[in-house]
């Protein structure tokens, strides 16, 4: 009982970091995916230059949430949080002919060490196509 009372905080500390770590990457690899999605919708014609940016921002949400849907939940552990989209991207065609997409959430570990993932981003440059 003894040997159990002290390897069992040590086990649950492995297992919590292992399960850590396996969230992290795949918010990683979502948020790759949701960043790609955008870029390539809004190289197409997503949002235009008449759009406010609460409909730029729908519409990208919407993407995002199509691709990787509750992955801030997920990343976050919080039923009210929300991925980040900073800057907002350049309606296709524009001036440098290609549109830059930007994703990025917080992340909450659930291990008991000081987490060494605080947060997840992604960033796709993609050629307008129209």
């Amino acid at each position: 009982v003894l040997e159990f009372a002290i390897v069992l905080p040590i086990l649950l500390l492995v297992a919590l970091s292992i399960i850590d770590f396996g969230r992290y990457f795949y918010v990683r690899v979502s948020l790759a995916s949701a960043s790609m999605e955008v870029a390539n919708a809004v190289s197409r014609g997503l949002i235009l230059d008449t759009d406010s940016t609460d409909i730029k921002q729908v519409k990208i949400l919407a993407v995002v949430n199509d691709v990787s849907p509750g992955l801030a939940r997920f990343a976050q552990l919080d039923s009210a949080a929300q991925v980040n989209l900073s800057p907002l991207p350049q309606p296709c065609p524009n001036t440098s002919n290609q549109t830059v997409a930007s994703i990025s959430t917080s992340f909450n570990s659930i291990s008991p060490l000081d987490s060494f993932f605080t947060s997840a981003s992604s960033q796709v440059t993609l050629r307008c196509l129209r």
